[in-house]
């Protein structure tokens, strides 16, 4: 694949890396020459110095041909900008942008652009973290909108059945982990004591879950 990277700050510069080391075709673009200085020394992808908002240096760093573009600098509007010129100018079939503001990056999302919103997902980690340390969080997608959760099976379930908490569209016990042994259970599989569930949960159906632990 050739992948366009825009911004070469310490996330960047560190995703270029990775990308070529993976045997990927790599062009960086950043206006600061001696940001280029942060890239491995092994980096052999191209270097090309401008903005990403640049027709000019989107196409120097092979726009035309990119199969991927990931625009990861520290300004939301330029990374806003350079997402839709890489998808409607250059049709790149991949794009993904990094935005800082939660509020923007669920705008943009909501426009159809696929985001990265490290500030979001870093506050619902550490409230994770500070307050959550009975659930184990074994996986999130996107931006943390859904998660997979593990858990002993609190008390007040024992007895009850998996129908009981799920909620469609919210909340679903996808596993059930019992001396050991893992399984997929029914809608009509009835928690014991020391049960493992693992769930699949929304972000807005996190407190529920909460409040079953409570």
């Amino acid at each position: 694949m050739h992948i366009v990277v825009v911004g070469c700050g310490t996330l960047g510069s560190q995703l270029a890396g990775t990308l070529a080391q993976g045997g990927h075709s790599v062009a960086v673009i950043d206006p600061d020459p001696l940001a280029f200085q942060r890239l491995r020394p092994s980096f052999a992808g191209k270097k090309v110095e401008g903005f990403g908002f640049d027709l000019a240096a989107l196409a120097e760093a092979g726009a035309e041909r990119a199969d991927a573009l990931a625009t990861v600098t520290d300004d939301d509007n330029t990374n806003f900008v350079v997402a839709t010129l890489a998808r409607e100018r250059f049709a790149i079939p991949k794009v993904v942008a990094r935005i800082i503001d939660p509020i923007r990056a669920e705008i943009y999302q909501n426009l159809g652009i696929p985001v990265i919103a490290p500030t979001a997902w870093g506050a619902r980690r550490i409230h994770e973290l500070l307050v959550g340390e009975r659930l184990l969080t074994l996986l999130a997608s996107g931006n943390g909108e859904v998660r997979i959760v593990e858990l002993e099976v609190p008390h007040r379930l024992i007895g009850r059945m998996v129908r009981d908490v799920a909620v469609p569209g919210e909340l679903m016990v996808v596993c059930l982990i019992r001396n050991g042994q893992a399984m997929v259970p029914y809608m009509g599989t009835v928690f014991s004591d020391h049960d493992l569930i693992q769930v699949v949960v929304s972000d807005q159906a996190m407190p529920r879950l909460e409040s079953l632990l409570d």
